[in-house]
């Protein structure tokens, strides 16, 4: 059965930057899906033409192929619910919010039913210790 996955933005860096991954991006194994903090990211930290480009192709096929993740109501409220447990707890600091897109990340893996897969273990484990969802690490 092939899993399910979003890779978080560290991973498509990666690949995009260095080809690094290619086992993981194996799409005879995996159905990738792409939620909307992981492309605003990408969109961010595009410095020219040739990769502007590159993201208006990337984000067109998932949009083509119906794997662009559309938050639920219900998943708005939880990205929210669990924000402001991390800023509770001191792992969240409102000026800036730079855990906010994992939690969104997470969450949305979540409303699908896929597995997160990213470098970046430290802030997942500790959304974890809030909600329930699956993430592993790229390596």
């Amino acid at each position: 059965m092939q899993e399910k996955v979003v890779f978080d933005t560290s991973v498509y860096i990666g690949v995009f930057n260095d080809g690094l991954f290619q086992d993981e991006i194996n799409g005879f194994n995996k159905v990738m899906y792409l939620v909307p903090p992981v492309l605003h990211e990408l969109w961010i930290g595009a410095k020219g033409k040739k990769e502007v480009n590159h993201l208006i192709r990337f984000g067109a096929k998932f949009i083509k192929l119906g794997r662009l993740v559309v938050p639920a109501a219900s998943t708005q409220v939880l990205i929210g619910k669990v924000c402001r447990k991390l800023r509770l707890s001191g792992k969240l600091d409102p000026s800036h919010p730079r855990i906010y897109n994992d939690v969104a990340i997470a969450l949305l893996a979540r409303q699908i039913g896929a597995t997160v897969v990213t470098r970046n273990i430290k802030d997942f484990e500790n959304i974890y210790k809030l909600v329930d969802f699956r993430f592993r690490d790229v390596t």
